[in-house]
């Protein structure tokens, strides 16, 4: 079976480098690395993936949950929103998005195995 294929959106270069790492180390394939709302918005509906492990805060003028919108309002791409703040409000306002998941930054691989195969089924 083909590796399950997933874009990370990240705007922080060594998070994103590091995810993508441990994504290859679980066996599932990165076919793109975006820092921006609008750059994941293009990726997303360029390679069409599996999957997108998204932040929530973004640089730029669209954040992750604005991207998240618009990439479902175009095709059911599951997100899963990773961020550093897991404030109540953050999490209620990503609910607007209609996340696959919502993960740490600080999650652990089999956190994140778990949130992944979750989101995928």
């Amino acid at each position: 079976m083909p590796a399950r294929r997933l874009l990370i959106v990240e705007d922080e270069l060594i998070l994103a480098m590091d995810l993508k790492d441990r994504l290859d180390d679980l066996g599932y394939s990165v076919v793109e690395m975006v820092s921006t709302g609008e750059a994941a918005v293009t990726a997303a509906l360029q390679h069409l993936p599996d999957l997108i492990l998204m932040d929530v805060r973004l640089a730029g003028a669209m954040d992750g949950i604005a991207a998240a919108r618009e990439i479902r309002s175009h095709h059911n791409i599951p997100v899963i929103f990773m961020s550093a703040y897991a404030d109540e409000e953050t999490r209620q306002h990503s609910l607007t998005a209609q996340p696959a998941g919502f993960l740490s930054k600080l999650a652990n691989d089999r956190e994140l195995l778990t949130g992944i195969e979750a989101a995928l089924r």
